[in-house]
């Protein structure tokens, strides 16, 4: 990598953006594998109550989350709209349940900012926007949730 492209990329980062209720979340894009359209998950026993179920997407088997309920939104039910975003960090990939997906945002790292106060494992900040409040999620957590690091913290 260029020392041109490392300095644009500490300068700006781009982020999917997505919709849980009425409120705005993200996720950086290099985190983000793929969006498919919503499939039911299959059941399977877990103490993680975040977990739907698994999928299987191309024959490797994905754990699903609705993290709704750890983030405070209300469920909107299963509308036809809803989507799974892909996340693949390292070796483990999971999927999120989103109400849309609505862009790919490139944003300056100024307007990032840290969220101490949150207190949630999958929240990792917040981005200022012009008038816009995104919420920046953790990937590394998300992907933790079905066994990880975050899901010993969701369990315990």
């Amino acid at each position: 990598m260029s020392e041109l492209t490392q300095k644009n990329d500490d300068a700006s980062r781009q982020l999917v953006v997505f919709s849980l209720g009425n409120e705005e979340y993200g996720l950086p894009i290099r985190s983000v594998q793929e969006v498919i359209r919503y499939q039911q998950p299959r059941a399977v026993a877990s103490s993680d109550t975040t977990l739907l179920g698994v999928i299987n997407l191309r024959g490797r088997i994905v754990p699903v989350h609705d993290v709704r309920a750890v983030l405070g939104v209300k469920s909107t039910g299963e509308g036809d709209g809803e989507k799974i975003v892909l996340i693949n960090v390292g070796n483990t990939m999971a999927g999120v349940v989103v109400d849309d997906v609505s862009e790919v945002l490139t944003v300056n790292t100024s307007e990032f900012e840290d969220l101490p106060a949150s207190g949630n494992p999958i929240v990792e900040g917040v981005v200022k926007s012009g008038e816009r409040l995104i919420i920046l999620l953790d990937p590394a957590a998300l992907t933790g949730l079905a066994g990880g690091e975050a899901g010993e913290v969701a369990v315990a």
